[in-house]
């Protein structure tokens, strides 16, 4: 069995699609979203789509601080939490209010661990590539899969595995490009998929009139051109 998961689209819903699109191109059985479908992106489209859809979809910090209204009028400059809030159907707010903040899950004799932020600290925490894995030692899941940071990694730690599956529509760091995360249960082997998102992130450009940090970042992610990783 193979499982795809992703994180933190933040209302870039052409990448969102393009990450599933992508995932099943990889042969994903069973998708799991890790949170922040919305923030600094009035759209909201993913939201839209996840309510709908079989994805088994967590609660991000984002998601939470929206459906609770808690971003102060600075935070809100930039994050756009009460333009999508909004939009949404009630429906669809009750959907973001009631998604749990991790998944506990045994597949094949394996414990597995979705979060949004990490083991500790499931909504808020953060997880980089250089981060210490030894606060982690309690943790007893086989495999762990995180977002926030928007920063991909693959790391084994005292006979567990962490993934962080980065970003699907709002990656930092030097690589620009979308990530997730497609998982091989029998083989416990996780493999980063990369995938230019820059036509998505023109899209978003085009469409909305962002906080000058966003626009930046979606600028420089709008021109950052390498191929996807399935491509030949």
């Amino acid at each position: 069995m193979r499982l795809g998961i992703l994180s933190d689209a933040h209302g870039n819903v052409e990448a969102f699609q393009l990450a599933l699109g992508i995932l099943a191109q990889a042969g994903a059985e069973l998708i799991y979203f890790l949170g922040d479908s919305v923030g600094y992106i009035p759209d909201k489209r993913v939201v839209s789509l996840l309510e709908g859809s079989n994805i088994r979809a967590l609660k991000g910090n984002h998601d939470d601080m929206l459906v609770q209204q808690r971003a102060t009028a600075e935070e809100d400059a930039v994050y756009r939490h009460r333009e999508t809030f909004a939009a949404l159907t009630n429906v669809e707010r009750d959907f973001l209010m009631a998604l749990p903040s991790q998944l506990e899950v045994r597949e094949q004799g394996a414990d597995f661990l979705f979060v949004h932020g990490s083991p500790a600290d499931p909504l808020t925490g953060y997880v980089y590539p250089d981060s210490s894995l030894s606060d982690f030692s309690g943790v007893t899941a086989d495999v762990v899969f995180m977002g926030h940071t928007h920063r991909p990694f693959v790391r084994r730690h005292d006979g567990k595995l962490f993934v962080n599956v980065g970003s699907c529509g709002l990656p930092r760091g030097d690589d620009l490009r979308g990530s997730a995360c497609i998982f091989d249960v029998k083989d416990c082997d996780a493999k980063i998929l990369r995938f230019d998102i820059s036509r998505s992130c023109k899209c978003v450009l085009s469409r909305y009139s962002l906080s000058p940090s966003v626009t930046s970042l979606l600028s420089r992610c709008a021109t950052y051109r390498v191929g996807n990783d399935l491509e030949g």
